[in-house]
């Protein structure tokens, strides 16, 4: 009879040689072949929504220490820029209650990516996140609200950022 201690030992295995065989790499391993050591991060404040765009800009420069595990620089002294403009972030009701009032909402955020490598090439990549979220029957949406729901559509859209890259980055090496 196996015991429980050899049984979870080979499914973990089989977990890991799962996700090996995937293919699968972190985020901060992939920016290795991307980007530089030092990143500049340049975001853009939306003129139009202004209060929304720093919930942006704070998420994206936290996303880029967190997940790329790049050092942030100075224009002068980065490796890379990254330069990001909010485009468009809404808030629209997809849920109703019995009584007609809305109880939940879908932020949706587009955000324009343009890269600078240090060798002089140059990448523009437009991604979107969204995040569905709850609300109080006949409520406004909270600050607090807002600006989980702007976080994880960041994230979402910087994901998809990166994952955008990192495909061109290997088409390139192909060709």
């Amino acid at each position: 009879m196996i015991g429980i201690k050899n049984a979870l030992k080979f499914h973990f295995l089989c977990f890991v040689f799962l996700i090996n065989a995937c293919g699968y790499a972190p985020t901060s391993q992939i920016s290795n072949k991307i980007f530089d050591e030092k990143i500049f991060v340049d975001v853009q404040i939306n003129q139009q929504d202004p209060k929304n765009s720093i919930f942006v800009v704070d998420t994206l420069r936290e996303l880029v220490l967190n997940k790329l595990g790049k050092t942030p620089a100075l224009k002068e002294e980065a490796d890379d820029i990254i330069e990001v403009k909010m485009n468009n972030l809404s808030f629209t009701p997809i849920i109703y209650d019995e009584n007609g009032y809305v109880i939940g909402y879908k932020a949706k955020l587009e955000l324009d990516f343009k890269v600078l490598f240090k060798d002089e090439k140059e990448e523009h990549i437009t991604t979107s996140g969204s995040y569905d979220f709850a609300i109080s029957p006949n409520s406004v949406i909270s600050d607090t609200a807002r600006l989980e729901a702007i976080r994880a559509a960041s994230n979402e859209a910087f994901d998809e950022f990166i994952s955008v890259l990192a495909i061109r980055g290997q088409q390139n090496a192909k060709s």
